[in-house]
């Protein structure tokens, strides 16, 4: 669900860069990027649970 999220944020912010003001497309693609690095970092820090 958090990855369709992210993939529809993406796809706004493509279509206001296109079409949109700049300032509105930086902020969002700024916020997009902080979105996508939190939920890398969430994932990547998850532990394993492994049993050998």
């Amino acid at each position: 669900m958090e990855f369709t999220a992210l993939f529809l944020a993406i796809t706004v912010t493509m279509l206001v860069a296109w079409r949109g003001p700049r300032p509105l497309a930086l902020s969002l693609f700024t916020a997009v990027l902080i979105a996508c690095v939190a939920t890398f970092m969430h994932h990547a820090t998850d532990t394993l649970k492994l049993s050998f």
